[in-house]
């Protein structure tokens, strides 16, 4: 109960840099600047998305195992068509490569943290769908997944890198229980052969 009724409005709060005397995240203004909502250029960390990503997670949890909630969920499903909108025609969804360095997409596996926010993206889709039924987010997450699984592999002009931090792996497994879809299941295998 504490983490429905302050945790997360806490950090709800801190992703809009609505924190007073807090450094902003600026999380949620890339996310609106990467959908053309808003002008301005990217903030904070490489990995900033998967702030966002946590937070949906966490409320998935919170709606699975309290109960659905008519005012957080409008408030999560309203950011998902944010997050939506900030998506690449391709599927692809990392702000920082989208807003600072769109022509350095996958050049910097060790260090960019791609795939490491894909992954944390991937697991809240899934966290979500598996509380709401609603597949909104997995459809969004999927459409990614299958440009990730397009773009790396051990087939000849594939891209024969792994990502500097593990996660995408177990997010791509899970989303595979829940699609079915085994080309999640065989790209989380590559990355761990890979490594």
């Amino acid at each position: 109960e504490l983490v429905r009724t302050q945790v997360i409005p806490y950090q709800w709060k801190a992703l809009n840099d609505q924190i007073e005397g807090a450094a902003p995240s600026y999380c949620m203004h890339n996310f609106r600047v990467a959908a053309g909502m808003e002008t301005g250029t990217f903030g904070g960390h490489v990995f900033q998305d998967s702030d966002f990503a946590k937070w949906l997670e966490a409320v998935a949890y919170v709606l699975e195992s309290q109960g659905r909630d008519e005012k957080l969920e409008k408030l999560a499903d309203d950011t998902i068509d944010l997050i939506g909108r900030a998506q690449e025609p391709d599927g692809y969804l990392n702000t920082y490569f989208t807003i600072k360095e769109p022509e350095r997409r996958w050049t910097n596996l060790k260090e960019g943290h791609e795939l490491y926010t894909a992954g944390h993206m991937i697991e809240a889709a899934v966290a979500y769908y598996q509380a709401t039924g609603k597949k909104k987010f997995l459809e969004i997450v999927m459409k990614f997944a299958d440009l990730i699984s397009e773009k790396f592999g051990p087939e000849e002009g594939k891209c024969h890198g792994y990502p500097g931090h593990p996660e995408i792996e177990l997010a791509l497994v899970k989303l595979y229980r829940v699609t079915g879809k085994k080309n999640y299941l065989d790209t989380a295998k590559y990355f761990v052969d890979v490594r």
